[in-house]
Order: structure tokens, then C-alpha cells, then sequence
């Protein structure tokens, strides 16, 4: 009964970007920085976390997950997560977007429940 009313945690992300372009003739999207999720609220227990690059505000584009950031992770009150990431992804269409964002979801409970989105940052195109 008590887990029926479990509160989702308040969590933020934050992106900095060293690398950030599509190549739309190539269908690639490269993607380099660093990633930041930093719990806002009291103590959470993460699991099953996924990561999703949003491109244009509609292109979905599923990112592996960083090693540190896999299976269950206990998340202090005013606590962080950092990760160094590097994507490189080949696309099955070219997109062209002027920004994009990271959003942290988890699938926990069977159920993709989004956690935090990171403000947008510029995305070349070549």
C-alpha cells in the first residue's frame, strides 16, 4: 500500500556541451560533455535510468546510459551525479535542428516516467 503512493524525486539536469552537431547528409549526431543530475529534494533511490536526446523539440533519439549510472543509485538530499558522455549515433533519417536537450527518464514499474529535462543547448548542423 505504501508504495502506491510513492512521489517521484525532484531532480535537475544539466548539460555542458563540448560537442554538439548533426550531420544531416551523413544522418550522424555527435554529442560530447558533461552531464550533470543533482537531486533538489530529499533522498531518492534511482533505478533503471534512461537517457533521451531530444532534437528540434520532436526527434527522440535513444543515448546509452553511462556505466556509473546503471542498476540502483541512492541520491542524497543536495546530492549529484556527474558523467563525462560521448555519443556518436548514425541516424535511419537526417535531421536538422537548431537545439536539443538531454531528458533522464526511468523505467521503473514497467512505465517510462520522465525525472529531469536539461535546458537546451545550440546543436550545429553540417
Amino acid at each position: 500500500m505504501l508504495g502506491l503512493f510513492k512521489r517521484a524525486p525532484k531532480l535537475a539536469a544539466v548539460f555542458r556541451p563540448t560537442v554538439a552537431v548533426a550531420r544531416e547528409l551523413t544522418r550522424e549526431v555527435e554529442v560530447a560533455g558533461e552531464l550533470v543530475l543533482r537531486n533538489l529534494g530529499r533522498a531518492a533511490e534511482l533505478t533503471d535510468l534512461e537517457l533521451v536526446l531530444i532534437g528540434g523539440g520532436t526527434r527522440r533519439i535513444d543515448l546509452v546510459v553511462p556505466e556509473a549510472w546503471r542498476g540502483r543509485l541512492r541520491l542524497g538530499a543536495g546530492g549529484e551525479l556527474t558523467a563525462a558522455v560521448a555519443w556518436k549515433l548514425t541516424l535511419a533519417a537526417p535531421m536538422r535542428a537548431p537545439a536539443a536537450e538531454i531528458q533522464v527518464n526511468t523505467t521503473a514499474g514497467g512505465r517510462h516516467q520522465p525525472l529531469a529535462m536539461t535546458p537546451a543547448f545550440p546543436l550545429a548542423n553540417e
